[in-house]
């Protein structure tokens, strides 16, 4: 073949591979909580960052006893004797930022029920005295918000099963189990009011806690690309906290989690869930032990 030839085509040659696009990088870190159909808005030390949002109804429903002196001490079912007991619509919020291991969550939830009914007995709630038959009307609010770390301490299914070891790149998991390990502060407020509408007097109890809150969990996850075609994977998690609560004497908040989330692209998902907190309040000549719980319905967005 002619030089000129040769020195034709095997400059062709190499402009081919000089601008051939370029491989797509292979992810350093795979986790459950890297996983999305887009780049990540930002890295932090050359890992993706990536941000969830989660928004749903939180359809709970009050439950427990409560007192208010200094009249009475005596704690009354808020069910029947308050008539609180209603399935009502709340708000439950979370903002979740995931880097490497490690998952920074905001949270905050708002949840408020009212109620009127006869007193079946006398009674009295703080300076609000009542007997049988007087007309109550009652309400109870509950909001918190909260900020915690959670990181995962194990992760049994993968080549990197602890995080001080080095992540496996090449590393394509179908299913993700992570154990988790959670810590954080949470604010919680709580106000309950009762009128006596026959005499036309009533009491406030209103106050603001503050906590520490120590527990675990777990994730799970599971590729569905290759097996159903409208979801990418789906992810259920479950968490479980309790720490101690201030003001007041020996006052604590327990927390569980439960949520299933069907992601159907790497960035929209919706999800089912449920969330237990338990109350055990005494301050302020208050007392109340019980629970605000139900089922959440939502979506979350992954940026």
């Amino acid at each position: 073949m002619d030089p000129t030839a040769i020195a034709l085509v095997l400059g062709l040659q190499q402009a081919q591979t000089n601008n051939a696009p370029a491989a797509p990088a292979t992810p350093t870190f795979q986790s459950l909580f890297d996983r999305c159909a887009n780049q990540p808005l930002f890295r932090f030390e050359g890992e993706p960052v990536r941000i969830d949002l989660t928004a749903g109804a939180w359809l709970a429903r009050l439950r427990g006893n409560a007192s208010f002196g200094p009249i009475s001490t005596t704690q009354q079912d808020v069910n029947s004797f308050y008539g609180l007991q209603d399935l009502e619509g709340a708000f439950q919020g979370d903002l979740s930022l995931n880097w490497k291991n490690w998952r920074l969550r905001f949270t905050g939830s708002e949840f408020s029920t009212n109620a009127t009914q006869a007193a079946p007995t006398a009674g009295a709630f703080g300076n609000t005295v009542f007997v049988a038959g007087n007309s109550l009307n009652s309400t109870f609010n509950f909001y918190s918000w909260g900020l915690d770390a959670q990181s995962w301490v194990w992760r049994p299914l993968s080549k990197q099963a602890f995080p001080w070891e080095a992540a496996v790149p090449t590393e394509n998991l179908g299913g993700d189990l992570q154990i988790v390990a959670i810590v954080g502060g949470r604010g919680f407020g709580v106000n309950q009011q009762v009128e006596n509408q026959t005499l036309g007097s009533s009491s406030t109890y209103s106050n603001t806690f503050g906590t520490v809150i120590f527990g675990g969990g777990v994730d799970v996850m599971v590729d569905l690309r290759d097996r159903i075609g409208f979801i990418d994977h789906i992810q259920f998690s479950a968490t479980g906290t309790w720490g101690p609560a201030w003001p007041g004497s020996s006052c604590t908040e327990t927390e569980i989690r439960t949520q299933f989330t069907a992601w159907i692209t790497g960035n929209v998902g919706v999800l089912l869930g449920y969330r237990y907190t338990y109350l055990n309040l005494s301050q302020g000549g208050y007392t109340f032990s019980g629970d605000v719980a139900g089922l959440i319905v939502g979506a979350s967005v992954r940026f």
